[in-house]
């Protein structure tokens, strides 16, 4: 692995910590704010602190009218409604919770992809997949949260994962014409749109957005989720990349649910049970499988010790 390979990883495991931070960011403010008025300035955050960086780059692609409302779709789908419904979630289960359930979305794209395209998972998949969700009913049953066993909050994030997911497919229609900065911009943008119009027809009080500036604690969470999580992370990923590349980018990815989980038991002071430890290590084994090729499973068994150099 040369330097930009490993800068390119490193950046991509600073990524997935961001990433993992804003399910505890969300958490501080989920109760304490409408979700709608929440979401729009998290959005709306993000949608100007990637507008700032989408003027200063060389190559801009703007959006062809044809593509919007299909773009929209992804935006609203993929950003507003899954952080509409995380924060919902966040009533009923814990931030760690929200995490290990974010970061099992390649295991709800295969599954999607078996309904939808009709596509057989490997055995190496089906393994991943069954680690996964035991793992995951390990998290839900854990007699240390604040509602044992599965609850509404679950569902509210699967129907967000689901959501996040068929925006993948979306977004494969559109790979060929906008890069990821553009892509996400707009879609951030889309998103915004959609919540000030819901805000509008429940009539509910955007005001009550002032208390962010209650205390800087909050201040700090809600500029880190539209900037740092937003913003900024992506444009990380995005980098990632090109640097380190896909497969090396995405598999330290399935680390997120790892980075929710110690920083809610930093932040929010979250209980720490073996249950509940046991549970999210299966669901990170379980991902790191599920990415795995049937050649790197095999040569990871039949790698042979190192002989020793003669003297």
């Amino acid at each position: 692995m040369n330097r930009t390979e490993l800068t390119g990883v490193l950046v991509a495991i600073l990524c997935a910590i961001i990433w993992g931070s804003s399910y505890v960011f969300s958490a501080v403010l989920s109760d304490k704010i409408d979700p709608v008025v929440f979401a729009i300035i998290r959005y709306g955050l993000a949608s100007l602190g990637l507008l700032v960086v989408f003027a200063f780059s060389k190559k801009k692609i703007w959006l062809n009218l044809k593509d919007a409302p299909i773009m929209a779709v992804s935006g609203i789908i993929a950003q507003a409604v899954f952080f509409y419904t995380s924060l919902l979630a966040l009533r009923y289960i814990s931030a760690s919770e929200v995490g290990v359930i974010n970061g099992m979305i390649p295991i709800f794209t295969l599954l999607v992809s078996i309904v939808v395209f009709r596509k057989i998972p490997t055995a190496i998949q089906t393994v991943g997949v069954a680690l996964s969700f035991i793992g995951a009913y390990c998290i839900a049953s854990d007699p240390g949260n604040k509602f044992s066993g599965i609850n509404i909050g679950h569902a509210y994030m699967v129907i967000g994962v689901m959501g996040f997911v068929i925006s993948t497919f979306i977004n494969k229609r559109l790979g060929d014409r906008y890069d990821g900065l553009s892509s996400m911009m707009y879609q951030f943008m889309f998103a915004t749109a959609a919540l000030v119009m819901v805000m509008f027809a429940q009539g509910t009080d955007f005001s009550q957005a002032a208390i962010i500036f209650d205390n800087g604690y909050y201040l700090f969470c809600a500029l880190a989720l539209g900037f740092l999580c937003s913003g900024a992370a992506y444009v990380m990923y995005f980098y990632s990349l090109q640097a380190a590349g896909v497969e090396r980018a995405n598999m330290v990815q399935n680390l997120i649910p790892l980075s929710a989980y110690v920083l809610s038991i930093f932040m929010l002071g979250e209980s720490v049970t073996l249950q509940k430890s046991m549970g999210i290590l299966l669901v990170i084994v379980s991902l790191f499988i599920f990415n795995m090729t049937k050649e790197q499973v095999m040569g990871f068994f039949r790698r042979e010790p190192k002989l020793p150099m003669p003297s």
